[in-house]
């Protein structure tokens, strides 16, 4: 059987894997520092990167080969959506609109992918939105095709590992649950409901005095895991799984106590049967056994395609000619006996237009009113009462509104970064409407959306604002630079 070759690119780190059907031929693992002094010391990313794929593809001879690609999550933005039951071209317009008032930039930025889960008795589908800014896709595409490799399919890690976990029988029928992968270098949490990634986060590695700081790391987790519970409501976790190249016992216990789901780990090893195997390899091998092992979701990347013009048919009303001689005499007629009526009335009517203009001449007109005709004065001053009475209703609904605006300059409630710009809240029929806009500075892009993600968690939990407001929501979110720094700039609706 021929051999297939799965690629890992990690932050700083990659995996190999050569498997011939479900057989693991060969695995192996590089790392940045295995490039010597010399070469790991290069600025550029793309030329380090290109000489750590080359040596790990030659060491396995693999070089020149087809690869199945995985990549890193933190590259990939994931989002779950909840949509009526719809065809396949509804769902992608739709998408295209729906995710981009989440990411900082617009979606034909981005190469990307779905799939659903569709219930039929209520109507409706949960669709796993993945993508990854197209010029990320390109640059590996282009390291690859230096090195005379091409690869023939691209996924996001978390898939890859599931992949390879579900070829172990004990994991294999698992469908709502959560994935913990954990590396000397990075670790990222996924989310899975109905065998499909909803929500995803990228963990940093804490450490103590160059020790694993479980304690630390379990927090970052258990925040992620609460906020996962609150924005999926409806959602459930079976299992939470953990694999990791780190001694986990003491881990998996304190997860267990702070997370209180059933959490079960597993390491490289159980998965490939081989000693040598890591995370960063398991991927890999997850990866190239894609065509071996059943999968819901098997990402086929695309753009959004441009709206095609709609041709507008030119459309001739075609007029029947008049009937001029019938037409001309009941015109004649009319005239007639519209000069009849006036000579009769001519009189009266100018006594009473004379009357009438003394009259009005002697109204006091008020200023702003003596530009409209006399017709439209009544209106004009009904609508001016009616719009005085609004504005004294919508000033006395205000009086009350003192404990939001003390609770929007809170430190309590303003993650550290955070600035607010404007606060513009409307009353409604029914309620009032608001909108929060500023911006964040973390001088990275990932604290930035976990600060967003913080601030809006704490709209939705302040006392004050929930009297109010029933729904809290980013309207956009995108990064800019100001004064030479980039920020993420957001929008917040507040309903």
């Amino acid at each position: 059987m021929a051999k297939t070759v799965g690629l890992y690119l990690g932050v700083s780190s990659l995996g190999v894997a050569v498997v011939s059907g479900r057989e693991v031929m060969t695995l192996s693992n590089f790392n940045i520092s295995e490039l010597g002094e010399a070469k790991a010391e290069i600025v550029d990313k793309d030329v380090r990167l290109e000489a750590l794929i080359n040596k790990a593809l030659r060491d396995a001879n693999a070089d020149g080969a087809d690869i199945c690609l995985s990549l890193a999550d933190r590259d990939f933005i994931f989002r779950s959506l909840e949509m009526p039951l719809m065809r396949k071209a509804e769902i992608e317009s739709s998408l295209a609109y729906e995710v981009e008032k989440y990411i900082p930039f617009k979606i034909g930025e981005l190469e990307w992918a779905y799939e659903t889960t569709r219930f039929p008795k209520d109507k409706k589908m949960s669709v796993s939105f993945i993508g990854i800014r197209e010029g990320n896709l390109q640059r590996v595409r282009e390291i690859l095709n230096r090195l005379g490799a091409r690869a023939v399919s691209i996924e996001p890690s978390s898939l890859s590992l599931v992949r390879a976990l579900k070829s172990l029988k004990k994991f294999s029928k698992l469908r709502d649950f959560a994935l913990l992968d954990l590396t000397e270098a990075e670790s990222h949490l996924t989310f899975f409901q109905n065998d499909l990634p909803v929500f995803n986060r990228y963990l940093t590695i804490p450490k103590k005095e160059d020790v694993f700081d479980t304690v630390k790391f379990s927090e970052s987790v258990d925040f992620s895991y609460q906020y996962f519970k609150r924005e999926f409501r409806s959602y459930k976790i079976d299992k939470f799984v953990v694999v990791s190249d780190i001694e986990s016992k003491e881990l998996t216990k304190v997860l267990e106590e702070s997370l209180q789901v059933a959490v079960e780990a597993t390491s490289p090893f159980d998965i490939t049967r081989r000693n040598n195997a890591s995370v960063e390899s398991s991927k890999a091998f997850g990866a190239a056994v894609a065509d071996q092992y059943p999968a819901a979701f098997r990402p086929r990347f695309q753009k959004t395609k441009d709206s095609q013009e709609l041709e507008v048919a030119e459309v001739v009303t075609e007029i029947p000619p008049l009937r001029l001689g019938v037409m001309s005499l009941i015109l004649g007629a009319g005239l007639a006996i519209a000069l009849f009526i006036a000579v009769i009335m001519g009189n009266e009517v100018s006594l009473k237009e004379v009357e009438l203009r003394k009259k009005r001449d002697a109204v006091f007109v008020p200023q702003g009113l003596e530009s409209l005709p006399w017709s439209q004065h009544k209106k004009a001053v009904d609508d001016l009462e009616s719009e005085l009475n609004k504005l004294k209703s919508a000033l006395d609904s205000f009086n009350n509104l003192s404990g939001v605006f003390t609770s929007l300059s809170s430190r309590r409630t303003l993650p550290d970064g955070l600035w607010l710009e404007n606060f513009q809240l409307n009353r409604q029929d029914k309620g009032y409407q608001a909108k929060i806009s500023g911006y964040v500075f973390r001088d990275d892009d990932y604290k930035e959306r976990l600060t967003l993600d913080d601030f809006v968690t704490k709209l939705k939990n302040d006392s004050s604002l929930q009297a109010l407001f029933s729904t809290v929501e980013i309207e956009s979110s995108r990064r800019q630079p100001q004064k030479e720094f980039l920020v993420t700039y957001f929008s917040i609706n507040l309903k």
